[in-house]
């Protein structure tokens, strides 16, 4: 009996557009499912407690639902497990943790300690927060980098990777990254830009390493040493923090209202260290090319002379 060849020209097309493992399927689940959520919840729920606490709650709320999404995602649309997502049963991911962490609250803390010595920042203590609830705001802040990295590195990333290439892969989401903090209060284009170039630094870090880790580290510390520890505004949400800061100096420096992401001061660090992940993605020949430039081409005809 004749083996069934395989599908070729229309009919190959037609099946990969229909399989459920169709890249642009896949996208519209990973980006879809999340925003369509956040949406409902805002729109259709309401959460007991007052503005923190609904906060909260919508943060885990989400960060269940992502991680069902990511795991729904993997196991019947990509056939692949958590370790492959870069989440779990990744080696030295405490490393990773730690670099990420070094990253995040480092140039915060050279930040604040700049402007406080040039006079456009004041800090005193005490500050609104005491020590329970800093540990507590440091732990939900650890929680959103979760949230987040699933989201937009875990999920809406590694899509776009798998689909159109890392190169452009990083550039739409860090874009979506940066769009999707321009409703914070206090939002100006040079902190959405900031937050957008943030963003291919996070996926360059998680592409480097093929691990969730080293981005949480970072956008956990970032955040912590930004609101809990110097009490200045992340993306423009004030939380308390254990000094009182006092912007004093002008907003093209501090960033004002939207805090330091939106800072002059802070640039070089985001796009030295965006382009220095880049850089070495490409040294180490980590990029993924497009879907349409990966596929492999004929299989050769086998040689019909023998040894």
């Amino acid at each position: 009996m004749a083996a069934r060849r395989p599908p070729y020209g229309h009919d190959a097309v037609a099946i990969q557009i229909l399989s459920p493992r169709f890249w642009p399927w896949r996208l519209g689940v990973a980006v879809g499912l999340p925003r369509l959520f956040g949406f409902l919840l805002d729109r259709l729920v309401r959460l007991p407690g007052g503005d923190m606490e609904r906060a909260i709650e919508g943060r885990v709320l989400a960060t269940i639902f992502n991680f069902l999404v990511l795991l729904a995602l993997l196991r019947w649309m990509e056939g692949r497990t958590l370790r492959e997502s870069g989440l779990f049963g990744r080696a030295h991911w405490t490393r990773r943790f730690s670099e990420g962490l070094a990253l995040g609250a480092g140039p915060i803390a050279l930040h604040g300690a700049a402007l406080a010595a040039a006079g456009m920042y004041v800090f005193s203590l005490p500050g609104s927060a005491t020590a329970l609830e800093a540990v507590t705001l440091a732990a939900v802040l650890l929680l959103v980098g979760f949230e987040e990295e699933v989201r937009y590195r875990a999920l809406a990333f590694r899509t776009l990777d798998q689909g159109v290439g890392s190169g452009l892969a990083m550039v739409i989401s860090g874009a979506l990254f940066g769009i999707s903090h321009a409703t914070n209060p206090g939002a100006t284009p040079l902190g959405i830009v900031s937050i957008a170039v943030g963003g291919v630094f996070l996926a360059a870090c998680y592409l480097r390493y093929r691990s969730l880790w080293a981005p949480i580290g970072f956008h956990f510390a970032w955040n912590t040493m930004e609101g809990v520890v110097l009490g200045l505004p992340i993306s423009g949400l004030q939380i308390p923090g254990l000094l009182h800061a006092e912007i004093t100096g002008p907003a093209f420096w501090t960033g004002g209202r939207f805090g330091p992401e939106g800072s002059t001061a802070l640039q070089p660090f985001i796009f030295a260290a965006a382009l220095f992940y880049v850089w070495r993605v490409i040294v180490e020949k980590k990029l993924t090319p497009p879907a349409w430039a990966a596929r492999p081409g004929p299989s050769p005809v086998p040689s019909s002379s023998t040894r």
